[in-house]
């Protein structure tokens, strides 16, 4: 119940999404709650993670933890170091991650769900 009334309540970009299946029926992701909440419960208070900016205030706001980018882009250096660890091959990208303090990493994957927002297109 809590689920979809958080679907219904939340205002754009919302926490849990709901779409239509091929098949007309109603279908619930919450996978933002679910990361966020697993990053709560599962890491130390202290944790640095990293994500793509358009999800740093809610980790901050649901997870509580430390966020390298938000939506306040007034630091388009930073940004960018974040954009390029995400853009480049593992081995530079874990270089940038190292000089960054990085504990934990955040990648949406929408491929099997058909969400086409996902961090994994912004670089197709």
């Amino acid at each position: 119940h809590c689920t979809w009334v958080t679907s219904e309540a939340y205002s754009s970009p919302s926490i849990v999404l709901a779409a239509k299946g091929h098949d007309g029926n109603k279908i619930i992701f919450d996978d933002f709650r679910e990361a966020y909440y697993w990053l709560r419960q599962n890491t130390a208070e202290d944790a640095r993670v990293m994500s793509w900016w358009d999800y740093g205030y809610q980790i901050a706001a649901m997870a509580n933890r430390t966020i390298l980018v938000d939506n306040n882009t007034w630091n388009n250096t930073h940004i960018a170091q974040v954009g390029s660890a995400f853009a480049s091959d593992e081995d530079k990208a874990y270089k940038i991650m190292r000089s960054l303090d990085v504990d934990y990493v955040l990648v949406l994957f929408g491929g099997l769900t058909g969400y086409s927002s996902d961090d994994i297109n912004k670089f197709l």
